[in-house]
């Protein structure tokens, strides 16, 4: 099917007619009385799911048998095989062992030593990597020990170890089945779609039902959370190989089996470890929010430093998750692209097993000097620096010196711009609102998107959460028409300077390695709760991929195309504003969506800073472990943000194709 043939079959003229039409009809309805049904959605329409939800999960969880098994047997069973390698890395890396007797002294076994297990790990980066990795991963653990993080980190670090592990070999297993069967993988993307909008709190209430309270049940979420992108990045990786590896392998006489495994999955490891970034990424995004249900580590600590106002702990706890993430990334990727070596067999033993020696007698010599020595073993606390403390005073300092000026910003932000945006998104009919939706995307997309919007935003007034949602998509709107406004200016200067490209860039890359909790340390520090700083850490955490791709689109825009509009008198004002701007559109837009999808990603965090919307209803569904509301709430903004999405899609491959240009991917 040819891109023409996806476009909405409506004209131009009669588009233009039907929306203004359909816009006078919704504006029409806003003079009605709020008591009219158009307006105000009546409370005798609406359906409670949440409840028969809830009462299905909680007798999912406690009374459901499959023939003589409980269900619940099932997933303590699955809880606990997940459970004994991270109980097992945990006690390795942090906290030890303790054997517990009645008759006896209890029996303690501590963890490895602090700079035995540097010692692997800069090992391992030097090994697979190279020296610059290994001064990297030593500067890092190093900085842990300093700074009074060694244990928190270590308990985060092998929770994630864990959930990369099985959350990367679950998603190539499902990548594989979608390469082998395309209506499995055409049943899934919904799957997927749902699983990677749903908002975070979301997940922890079924995992509290189905496996307790604790660091299981968050590690549990945290797989699954991670778990979708995998699967899709390995099914078009291995969909995207040439036929001719699929045919090496063939002639090789390669079973299915080892076609697979050991043809096709490395072919494919370039474009997998995209996915594996992605898992680890993901993965530490959930660490803070898992901590909710007891996952502990550095997550724990930055919740509960933000709790108390000790920004400055908050900010160290935080600084200290990027550095695990950047760490984890750039080795998995250094251990994937490492190339066997062929004809191994022929060197003798110890050579063959240099690598694992080599760590061995590293973890063996700390342990063995660590009774003479004993700094070795655990990092002297009166050498231990105190980095929340120091942030903690100029929080304090910033507080006292700026406090008018700071409160005058809070109040022009509150008073000129969320507060009428606010009222504007509360005060729309509902059925004006649906109306539009539904007519949009008829112009879009068709009568499909048309159906999809208005079925999702129908759904949401018949199940009652209709004001709710309102608030929440006046604050991401609000915040993606930020983001997008100075992204796209920061990107067109980053598109048009080399230098200013160079600066832009590399901020951008931090900000996409930083966790969504981190966002809010400044905001709250500043601003204390409420609307505003949610708005700001929408703004701050959603800017990136608006800065990247305009940036990517001004500069991707074909030499000969700018030399024509030279030969045609173009000034430089003339060639950014009408063409470079307009032919990055379809590239911009791309932005956009990546904008959309991460604000109403952080827009459930902000639930934590005082946001009233369908993120405050999944929060307090956390802390009342009620499912229903937890799942319903989720999934009307899981529902948002997809119809945003096809919008956006849909709005590009119109620009596109006016443009006579191919829709980027």
């Amino acid at each position: 099917m040819s891109l023409a043939d996806t476009l909405p079959s409506p004209r131009p003229s009669l588009r233009s007619a039907v929306l203004l039409a359909v816009a006078l009809l919704a504006v029409s309805l806003s003079f009605l009385s709020r008591e009219n049904p158009l307006v105000v959605f009546p409370r005798a329409w609406e359906v409670d799911l949440a409840t028969p939800l809830g009462e299905t999960m909680t007798f999912l969880a406690r009374d459901f048998r499959i023939g003589p098994v409980q269900f619940s047997t099932v997933t303590r069973a699955i809880g606990w095989l997940i459970s004994q390698p991270f109980e097992l890395l945990a006690g390795v890396m942090a906290e030890g062992f303790s054997h517990y007797r009645i008759d006896a002294p209890t029996i303690y076994v501590p963890p490895l030593p602090w700079l035995g297990i540097t010692s692997v790990f800069c090992l391992t980066a030097w090994w697979f990597g190279s020296v610059p990795l290994a001064l990297w991963t030593g500067g890092c653990f190093f900085a842990f020990a300093v700074f009074g993080l060694w244990e928190s980190a270590m308990l985060t670090l092998a929770s994630v170890l864990i959930a990369v592990i099985v959350g990367s070999i679950g998603g190539i297993g499902l990548g594989i089945l979608g390469y082998r069967s395309r209506r499995f993988n055409a049943a899934l993307q919904p799957v997927y779609d749902i699983l990677q909008t749903l908002p975070l709190f979301s997940y922890l209430v079924p995992m509290i039902l189905f496996f307790g309270f604790g660091p299981v049940a968050a590690l549990m979420a945290t797989i699954v959370f991670a778990l979708p992108p995998m699967a899709r990045v390995t099914t078009e990786a291995l969909r995207s190989l040439p036929r001719s590896v699929s045919e090496f392998g063939t002639i090789a006489g390669c079973s299915p089996f080892q076609l697979t495994w050991l043809v096709r999955i490395p072919a494919a490891r370039q474009k997998l470890l995209l996915g594996v970034n992605q898992v680890i990424m993901l993965s530490l995004a959930v660490v803070i929010v898992a901590s909710l249900i007891g996952a502990g580590g550095l997550g724990g600590d930055v919740l509960s430093a933000l709790k108390s106002m000790r920004i400055g702990d908050a900010v160290a706890a935080g600084l200290a998750i990027t550095l695990i993430a950047i760490t984890i990334d750039r080795l998995s990727y250094a251990v994937a692209m490492q190339r066997r070596e062929h004809g191994r067999a022929d060197l003798p033993w110890h050579r063959r097993r240099a690598f694992g020696l080599s760590c061995t007698a590293l973890v063996v010599a700390s342990i063995a000097i660590s009774p003479l020595a004993p700094a070795v073993h655990t990092w002297p606390e009166a050498l231990t620096v105190s980095l929340g403390r120091y942030g903690n005073g100029v929080v304090q300092w910033i507080g006292t010196h700026f406090d008018a000026q700071i409160s005058w910003l809070r109040d022009t932000a509150l008073i000129v711009f969320l507060k009428p945006t606010k009222t504007f998104f509360l005060s729309v009919p509902w059925a004006g609102f649906v109306l539009v939706v539904a007519t949009l995307g008829w112009i879009l997309g068709g009568w499909r998107l048309a159906l999809l919007g208005a079925t999702v935003f129908l759904a949401i007034a018949v199940l009652g959460y209709w004001k709710k949602a309102m608030i929440s998509l006046y604050l991401v709107a609000l915040s993606v028409g930020s983001a997008m406004f100075i992204g796209t200016m920061l990107g067109v200067w980053a598109g048009l300077s080399n230098r200013a490209a160079r600066v832009l860039i590399a901020v951008v890359d931090v900000l996409q390695t930083l966790p969504t909790f981190v966002y809010l340390i400044p905001v709250v520090m500043l601003f204390s709760i409420g609307d505003v700083p949610a708005f700001l850490a929408i703004v701050l955490y959603a800017i990136a991929p608006a800065i990247r791709y305009t940036c990517a689109g001004v500069r991707g825009v074909p030499q000969a195309l700018i030399e024509g509009a030279r030969m045609s008198g173009c000034d430089n004002r003339q060639l950014v504003t009408h063409v470079k701007i307009p032919l990055a559109l379809p590239t911009i837009l791309l932005g956009l969506n990546q904008v959309i999808m991460m604000a109403f990603g952080m827009l459930v965090i902000t639930a934590l800073v005082g946001s009233r919307g369908l993120e405050e209803v999944t929060l307090v569904a956390v802390a009342r472990v009620a499912p229903g509301d937890g799942l319903l709430a989720g999934l009307a903004i899981a529902g948002m943000a997809i119809v945003c999405d096809r919008y956006v899609k849909a709005l590009n491959r119109v620009i596109a194709y006016h443009l006579g240009l191919s829709v980027p991917r």
